[in-house]
């Protein structure tokens, strides 16, 4: 057995790039490291939930040749493959700490946070729903049903009018 002297964590034992074949799921294990990022040409800068919906619509409309897969980086950064890892195009460099990337965080959490108040608005009122088309049709059960031929009162589950004989419709 060999002796490593090393200082516990002193390297990172993680394999230095993991492959995938969709973005989506790069982009999962690169979450792991960071939640910003810019893109590979430095313009543009990606919140996970802004790279989730980017890597989805990627995902969607692009296929991998044979040969390629997405790499994430121990940093988080990913990239995608030809299938020689040298050839590397690195898509979304993780974002260090700074001014820049806490904004972006703050905007994230404020979006996620305003979303989730959307979400559940739209299932409260929903629901409201619901319970209002319950009581409509218990209402509606309930309320006198009358022949749409002679006008006549009929009783709750009659297929016939007593009165003048016409199927209830």
């Amino acid at each position: 057995m060999a002796n490593d002297n090393r200082p516990t964590g002193a390297i990172d034992r993680a394999p230095l790039f993991s492959h995938y074949r969709s973005l989506v799921k790069a982009l999962a294990v690169a979450m792991t490291k960071c939640l910003v990022w810019r893109d590979g040409d430095g313009c543009k800068i990606y919140t996970a939930k802004e790279l989730f919906e980017y890597a989805e619509k990627f995902d969607n409309e692009n296929r991998l040749g044979d040969s390629q897969y997405f790499m994430v980086s121990r940093e988080g950064a990913i990239g995608i493959s030809p299938g020689l890892e040298w050839l590397t195009k690195w898509m979304f460099i993780p974002m260090g700490p700074g001014k820049e990337r806490d904004f972006a965080m703050r905007q994230m959490v404020e979006q996620l946070q305003t979303e989730r108040a959307v979400n559940e608005a739209v299932e409260r009122a929903v629901e409201r729903g619901l319970e209002a088309e319950r009581a409509a049709k218990e209402a509606a059960a309930r309320a006198p049903k009358f022949c749409s031929h002679c006008g006549a009162r009929v009783e709750a589950g009659s297929k016939f009018c007593e009165n003048c004989g016409k199927k209830i419709e």
